[in-house]
């Protein structure tokens, strides 16, 4: 049906919103009184918001009420009293308000029919939030996760910006600790659940995989139990996932898709055909016996993986395979996520949302198929949060570089480890200046020549701004 934008004018009384995080209003002579909407930022707060005020090591939103009513705000929840009388209606509440209000909403939503779909993984799980919503979309009314809006904030964000028309919500959620999954499921009560992968990000602050499945898998802890509707997706292509078979299928209903055969895998994609701007392949649903051949408008395997865990969803939620499979082909990934842009025989793909040791090895063994007759420059940034582990990774991923690319750059802390395991000291640098410093001085011998950029690293690394300076030299910005 359509994939829902945010509603601006969710509307909830000053006394249904007392009730909900049971707090008591305070100068408020109408409770009848309605909010459009909420807001946790005095930059953005809308005319008839409620301000939420949050507060963490180093801010106190509690300070900044009576600003949020200057500019808009109608009613303020704060976990403290403010310096000053904010002039407009307020509560003061204890604990999480922002989750449990998020929570309180999401049952209200439930009782008139709505399904979650909870989704987390190690990698790639913004882009499998994104393909499972526009799935749906086809046949639902479906909102999901903005962005990646996946935390103890952005998961009550999502919620208390959806539309109350939703049918279907796809509510992303991530996590650095050991316990934030399970506070996230406590909000949005997800009724079927996707983990992507049980990679080594955040591997830093885990210690183990072994940890870090048992933090992704809190995600089931609030679904329904087995035989009462919840199920779990997963890959079969995740040796580790598969490996946990049994433990999963003693908590809830298990259900696994694979692109390379598997006897444990309800969905399968078969006869795959990549390409440098789409990959074709078959469905095949081993319940009821049916196909449907699809073009997913992306490269690499591991995108086909991605997409069968969408497509199983969809099949799960009622849509028959020739639904899921149409939709699929209609697909466009987001920014920073393997997007293409071109500049006559030059291509640059942006993949620097984030990054960690699977997802480095993914994009580049989709970067040669992508790049063509090309040449391959790989421009690469930290992986962070690996603690530990982080030197062996980072030689894993210079040695890696040497199969898949032919010049390769890279900065950031680990940039010495990515030298050694690469075998080439010129090739990496401590800091971004450095790095575009040379790749200026040679991309100038090379002008001319079809090239394609891969662009990746972690979020801190800021690798958009290499794309800025590609895209002057290439674009003319």
């Amino acid at each position: 049906m359509a994939l829902l934008q945010e509603d601006l004018h969710v509307r909830m009384t000053f006394g249904e919103i007392a009730a909900r995080i049971r707090a008591e209003l305070i100068n408020c002579p109408d409770p009848t009184a309605e909010v459009s909407g909420f807001s946790t930022d005095t930059r953005t707060i809308a005319q008839g918001n409620c301000f939420i005020a949050l507060k963490g090591e180093n801010f106190n939103g509690n300070a900044y009420a009576k600003q949020a009513a200057e500019k808009g705000a109608v009613l303020c929840i704060l976990s403290e009293q403010p310096p000053e009388d904010p002039g407009v209606p307020y509560l003061i509440a204890a604990g999480d308000a922002y989750g449990n209000l998020a929570e309180s909403c999401i049952r209200t939503y439930k009782q008139k029919g709505l399904r979650v779909v909870g989704v987390t993984g190690s990698s790639g799980k913004t882009t499998v939030k994104d393909m499972t919503a526009h799935v749906l979309a086809a046949k639902y009314r479906t909102y999901a996760t903005s962005g990646n809006h996946n935390n103890h904030v952005g998961v009550p964000y999502t919620i208390l910006h959806m539309p109350p028309e939703t049918e279907i919500a796809v509510i992303e959620m991530g996590m650095n600790h050991a316990g934030e999954i399970l506070h996230l499921s406590d909000i949005a009560e997800p009724d079927m659940a996707i983990i992507t992968n049980i990679g080594t990000a955040h591997i830093g602050n885990l210690g183990s995989q072994e940890n870090i499945f048992l933090a992704k898998t809190e995600l089931i802890e609030n679904m329904p139990e087995s035989g009462r509707g919840g199920t779990l997706i997963v890959p079969a292509e995740d040796a580790f996932l598969h490996g946990k078979m049994t433990e999963l299928r003693a908590k809830t209903n298990v259900v696994y898709s694979a692109r390379c055969g598997s006897p444990d895998a309800e969905l399968l994609a078969e006869s795959i055909v990549e390409s440098a701007e789409n990959t074709r392949f078959t469905l095949r649903y081993a319940v009821d016996g049916s196909t449907a051949e699809t073009v997913l408008p992306m490269t690499g395997l591991h995108n086909v993986t991605d997409a069968l865990l969408a497509v199983h969803t969809g099949l799960l939620l009622g849509m028959t395979l020739r639904e899921c499979a149409d939709a699929l082909g209609s697909f466009v990934p987001g920014a920073m996520r393997s997007e293409r842009v071109k500049y006559g025989n030059v291509t640059i793909i942006r993949d620097y949302y984030n990054a960690n040791p699977e997802a480095m090895a993914a994009a580049l063994q989709a970067f040669g198929l992508i790049a063509g007759n090309a040449r391959k420059w790989a421009i690469l940034g930290n992986m962070n949060e690996l603690g530990e582990f982080a030197a062996d990774r980072h030689r894993e991923l210079g040695a890696l570089c040497r199969k898949y690319a032919d010049e390769v750059f890279f900065c950031g802390e680990n940039y010495q480890d990515f030298a050694a395991g690469y075998g080439d000291a010129g090739c990496a640098f401590p800091t971004q200046d450095l790095l575009m410093e040379a790749l200026d001085a040679l991309l100038r011998t090379h002008v001319g020549e079809p090239v394609c950029f891969l662009i990746k690293g972690s979020r801190g690394m800021h690798m958009e701004r290499v794309n800025d300076m590609l895209e002057t030299m290439f674009g003319g910005k």
